[in-house]
């Protein structure tokens, strides 16, 4: 059975799938491989490559090891040991399997391997919530075609081979490297109950086995304690200060419902909400803002790395920052390796305050007939018409559903997958104004907005915007997707865990899936140059 490196998830514990999004691996038959060097360097590791020997030397804290290109031996600080698989090639990169890695990160770095077994009582209970949640999925969210085109992934091969993991009762082995750090993340529970047992192994299935080879593939994670409790937080603070006969009850009524059900309450635990607290509801991340004046006067350089963090906090360095170089030239803004978070702290927190004048954005979400789809994404369209909008940083000029195909052939969409489209019946179309805030600085300078592949959801949503309403020039290389907005939540019934399902589905004026092929930019990296770089070229070549 596959073991999994978990390491990142024990030390980003606010935001445990973003390096699972950044690294690919590879699939061989039925083994998993993952990039050596990639693995390591994400770590805080050093990897150097030896020609002579055709050895791998990879420094981490105060280990060193050693692996050899086409053996099956290592040295671990001295100590000779012997691999199961060896360190692979594939097209030019050093790989490594799933057991191999586990057994090095044991030796290595004293990591700590939880293994998860099922009884077959058990197993009847993961089985029934698998099958449960794949039948959502198929429903509901169109990704089997684009997990095909964008991974070379075969979702009904994918859903086989953990569903035959589960019927033959294989354990799962995680590898981490802090059990106390996971254990705040993942509600592991002590008993041996069957649904305890079932729960615990489920949980693992889906966050180390099922959901990794879809990162950068819509929302398909399973929500974890890092997010479930401010989550929670959100909505029930949201829905005590609107009330039931608000617009937008129904909405807050299905995500209260969900995040505070029975079984979810019995998996995640019992937590205190605080609902007339005005702090904001996620964590303070140390360090997420970076600025630096580049050239006095004349080059500002603001990076954001993640829209999950506490922006109240965050804000004493976004506002003074941006009033320092309000009449500066050039306004370079960084959400490289952004994973995501909240479009809205973006928007409140910096274009509202360097935009002199509102720009208007269009916003359509494709969606299935499937009853969940049907439901909520109807639902975000008649609260939109009701109460203007559905977030206070913008003004909502039209909102509606209409049939997909109409809206293809009105917007001449000629590059949209048919096969992608046999899944999608209706169209989210909305149009809505971004005001400048009370607050606003202004900025009449250049902006430059910076992204790669580790920009993903509300980060890809944001280069998305810059490029529709041209509120700054993006260069980089193309985001990782994950555009969907309008998501539900369904409740495993048997487990109680909150497995997120996204609806919609985007794609560029063309048709073209922002999940295939992410966001574009309009400036692309020059040779040999990364994207902070090439701005601070093009910006010397015109000086």
């Amino acid at each position: 059975m596959k073991k999994v490196f978990a390491i990142v998830l024990a030390l980003v514990m606010v935001v445990p799938t973003v390096a699972w999004a950044n690294l690919s691996s590879r699939t061989v038959g039925d083994m998993r491989f993952w990039p050596i060097r990639l693995l390591f360097e994400e770590n805080g590791g050093n990897v150097t490559w030896n020609g002579e020997d055709n050895s791998i030397h990879i420094t981490l804290n105060d280990g060193e090891m050693v692996l050899f290109i086409g053996q099956r031996r290592a040295y671990i600080n001295g100590e000779a040991f012997n691999l199961q698989d060896g360190v692979r090639v594939i097209q030019g990169t050093s790989y490594i399997s799933d057991d191999d890695l586990s057994f090095l990160l044991t030796n290595f770095l004293g990591a700590t391997v939880l293994t998860f077994h099922l009884t077959e009582e058990a197993r009847d209970i993961v089985l029934s919530d698998f099958d449960y949640m794949v039948e959502l999925i198929l429903e509901n969210s169109p990704w089997d075609g684009v997990l095909y085109r964008r991974l070379g992934l075969v979702f009904e091969d994918h859903v086989a081979h953990n569903r035959n993991n589960i019927e033959n009762m294989y354990p799962i082995v995680v590898t981490v490297m802090d059990e106390d750090l996971l254990r705040e993340a993942f509600p592991i529970r002590d008993e041996d109950d069957p649904r305890s047992i079932a729960a615990n192994y489920l949980f693992a299935l889906l966050a180390f086995e099922f959901a990794p080879p879809m990162m950068g593939i819509g929302h398909l994670m399973p929500r974890d304690l890092s997010l479930y409790i401010p989550l929670l937080t959100g909505f029930l603070r949201a829905y005590n200060q609107e009330g039931a006969n608000s617009e937008n009850a129904p909405i807050l009524h299905h995500f209260v419902e969900a995040f505070t059900h029975p079984s979810v309450i019995w998996f995640y635990g019992e937590h205190e909400v605080n609902l007339d607290a005005e702090y904001y509801v996620f964590p303070e991340i140390p360090d997420n803002i970076e600025t630096e004046v580049i050239v006095p006067g004349e080059v500002a350089y603001l990076r954001i790395n993640s829209f999950i963090s506490n922006p109240y906090y965050d804000d004493r360095t976004i506002l003074p920052f941006l009033q320092e170089v309000q009449d500066f030239d050039h306004l370079i803004i960084d959400i490289r390796g952004n994973a995501g978070g909240l479009m809205s702290y973006f928007n409140e927190y910096v274009l509202r305050r360097i935009i002199s004048e509102p720009i208007e954005v269009g916003s359509y979400e494709f969606f299935s007939s499937g009853d969940m789809a049907s439901k909520w994404m109807n639902a975000y369209a008649h609260t939109a018409q009701q109460v203007g909008s559905l977030a206070n940083w913008q003004e909502l000029i039209y909102s509606g559903v209409m049939p997909a195909t109409d809206f293809i052939q009105e917007r001449g969409m000629e590059h949209f997958n048919e096969d992608d489209l046999a899944r999608l019946d209706y169209v989210f179309v909305s149009r809505y104004a971004i005001i400048p805030s009370e607050d606003n600085v202004g900025f009449d300078g250049k902006v430059w907005l910076l992204i790669d592949g580790g920009s993903q959801s509300a980060s890809s949503m944001v280069a998305k915007t810059a490029l529709y309403t041209g509120f700054a020039t993006v260069v980089g290389e193309n985001t990782s997707g994950v555009m969907a907005s309008v998501h539900s939540y369904s409740v495993l019934p048997g487990t109680g865990i909150l497995w997120r399902i996204d609806i919609g589905y985007v794609t560029d004026a063309d048709g073209r899936s922002f999940e295939v092929y992410g966001v574009s930019p309009q400036i692309r990296n020059r040779p040999r140059l990364n994207a902070l770089d090439t701005v601070l070229e093009i910006i010397s070549e015109r000086n």
